[in-house]
């Protein structure tokens, strides 16, 4: 239906209400996909699979931000996702929190960094690791999506590998620094100029919350 020739309706904001939309997104009934990276083709182009359906994640409800976060403290990345409420007389609904219990299952490493030169965050540093083959980047940034951000806690999957042979920090006014022969399972926090400190990750998972497929809601808008 083109808005442009119901624009005297359109203005009322009825083509927003829940009377008209129902329990649907106002775009229609797409469900929310979650794609899982299978590698690549024969003839290297990626292939993703939508394994949504089979983990409880596809939704219905007008989502319109996501963001990535450890929120039980366990090693692995959990996702916040934000809805929006689609009329006036809802002020908010509910963010949908969807808890991760399978990546702990392999090796990981969380890094926090803290500037003491520049901007505290250390927004725009740079951290690469290297575990045997393995090289990996992760780039600290203000912003991350619309309506949601990311933790500021970076995160390097490390699979089977049992250390991280090294790990060095670009700081935002370009100054460098390295680690060698890291433990993996951890979370290390750098101050800019000061060295590394080796802290474990406290587990804040409740045994009640229930299993990985059950879906997790808390109250507010935002992740």
């Amino acid at each position: 239906m083109s808005a442009v020739a119901h624009i005297s309706e359109y203005k009322t904001g009825r083509f927003y209400s829940d009377e008209y939309r129902g329990d649907m997104s106002w775009n229609g009934y797409e469900h929310n996909v979650l794609l899982r990276n299978d590698g690549c083709e024969r003839g290297g182009a990626p292939r993703f699979v939508d394994v949504a359906m089979a983990l409880g994640a596809d939704d219905v409800l007008d989502s319109r931000g996501v963001a990535f976060v450890d929120f039980d403290n366990d090693g692995d990345l959990d996702l916040a996702i934000n809805h929006n409420p689609g009329d006036n007389d809802r002020q908010t609904v509910p963010a949908s929190l969807l808890r991760n219990d399978v990546g702990q299952r392999r090796h990981w490493l969380a890094v926090e960094l803290v500037g003491t030169q520049g901007n505290r965050d250390a927004v725009g540093a740079v951290v690469y690791t290297e575990a045997g083959d393995l090289q990996q980047m992760r780039l600290r940034e203000a912003g991350s999506g619309y309506a949601s951000q990311h933790s500021g806690r970076l995160y390097f999957g490390l699979g089977d590998h049992q250390r991280v042979d090294r790990l060095w920090v670009r700081w935002p006014n370009g100054s460098e620094e390295s680690f060698d022969r890291l433990a993996v399972d951890q979370l290390v926090r750098i101050i800019e100029g000061e060295g590394l400190e080796e802290l474990p990750l406290q587990r804040a998972i409740d045994a009640s919350v229930g299993t990985s497929a059950e879906r997790e809601t808390a109250p507010g808008q935002g992740p």
